[in-house]
């Protein structure tokens, strides 16, 4: 098989809890210390966003405890993104943003000639929306805010970056998404893509029966997502939501002192003969993965080594849930995955996360801090913008027609 590998790098949510909850508010001022009314403060990933008054300050309230990301953009400027963990009390910001002053040194990438722009384009939309069934129906708006680069010196790899809002309708969410793209970087040789950026969410208007889809497909969306897994992980109802751990284990010890009858060994294919490897599993008690820090915050334990980009195939944890069935146009990447355990059933979804840091906290909102806390392989890595869905969403049932 061919493992379809993703970094995302997104951060932050607000939560619909019915628990205590805080203000993150702040100022917003230039490198003179002058506020700056009008300017765009959002918090990632979700819906909420407004413009500084005119002493250049925001606020955004009912906001439940967790890591979230704070990102003011004005034009003329370069844009101030900040990260604040609310815990018991609320967040005070000030934020100075910087002239965004381009010099010739800053475009120092050469990159291939303009007739190359649409294959570049054609790339970008594929490893950027993704290529499932909502991505079929997702349009980029503002395609001529991209430039690409590429080396094919340099693991034959594309690079791009954005004047401004990268901007996506998604008919199948019902969702306009303005994306401040901060990196893509497409690896061709290890097929390896790595995005990030700072996405919110903009309802779009439809009809009662446009409305009603919508809904469905975004609880689809939200069910197969692995913020699904991390949050129902914090609310220790994961194996009972459908979702079922296995460990990778490296360690002779520990492979040796494991059951027979709890340990199952396979060869993992890839495309490169030279990199196919044994792989042995272990069933794992979903509460030991993680511990608790508090009622909202939950950090990793694991005895696996965290893993870089050059060593994705090393330690880490198969996923597999069993709500939702894999996607017909996922089998069709090559990418999927087949662990040798009679008792998972034929629908499931199988991905693959490698820690790429010593430690890594989930919060209640189903966030992961540091935002390149996992590297992810198999379904959650063929998903991309397409199914995202809000951290203020968390799979609301729909209603019936009445």
């Amino acid at each position: 098989m061919r493992i379809l590998l993703c970094l995302l790098l997104f951060l932050t949510g607000v939560a619909a809890n019915a628990q205590q909850t805080y203000s993150i508010s702040g100022t917003v001022t230039d490198g003179k210390g002058v506020t700056l009314p009008g300017a765009t403060v959002f918090i990632t990933n979700s819906k909420y966003i407004q413009a500084t008054d005119n002493g250049g300050k925001f606020s955004f309230n009912n906001i439940t405890p967790g890591t979230y990301e704070v990102v003011v953009k004005m034009l003329g400027f370069e844009p101030d993104i900040q990260s604040v963990t609310i815990r018991e009390r609320p967040a005070n910001l000030t934020a100075r943003l910087k002239e965004n002053v381009t010099t010739l040194k800053e475009v120092n990438i050469s990159g291939g000639p303009d007739i190359y722009r649409e294959r570049y384009l054609a790339l970008f939309i594929k490893n950027f929306l993704g290529e499932t069934v909502n991505a079929q129906q997702c349009k980029l708006l503002n395609p001529d805010v991209l430039k690409f680069y590429y080396n094919k010196n340099n693991d034959f790899r594309l690079t791009a970056t954005a004047a401004d809002f990268v901007v996506v309708e998604n008919k199948a969410l019902g969702y306009t998404l303005k994306y401040l793209l901060r990196t893509f970087d497409l690896d061709m040789q290890n097929n390896l893509c790595t995005m990030g950026g700072s996405p919110y969410f903009e309802e779009m208007k439809g009809t009662e029966a446009q409305q009603k889809k919508w809904q469905i497909n975004r609880r689809v969306a939200y069910m197969s997502s692995d913020r699904h897994f991390f949050k129902a992980v914090m609310n220790n109802t994961a194996k009972e939501e459908g979702f079922s751990v296995y460990q990778i284990i490296d360690n002779p010890i520990l492979i040796q002192n494991t059951p027979a009858n709890e340990r199952w060994t396979f060869y993992q294919d890839t495309d490169d003969p030279l990199r196919r490897k044994l792989v042995n599993i272990r069933v794992l008690n979903i509460d030991a993965l993680f511990i608790a820090d508090s009622e909202n915050f939950k950090t990793l334990m694991s005895d696996a080594k965290p893993v870089s980009r050059d060593k994705p195939e090393s330690g880490g944890y198969f996923i597999v849930y069993t709500g939702e069935d894999e996607s017909a146009l996922y089998y069709n990447t090559g990418g999927t995955i087949e662990l040798p355990v009679k008792s998972i059933p034929k629908k499931r979804q199988i991905s693959i996360i490698h820690p790429l840091a010593e430690t890594v906290m989930i919060d209640r909102n189903g966030d992961v801090t540091p935002s390149l806390g996992f590297l992810y392989a198999g379904y959650w890595a063929w998903l991309r913008i397409a199914d995202l869905t809000p951290l203020d969403y968390f799979g609301e049932p729909v209603p019936d027609k009445k």
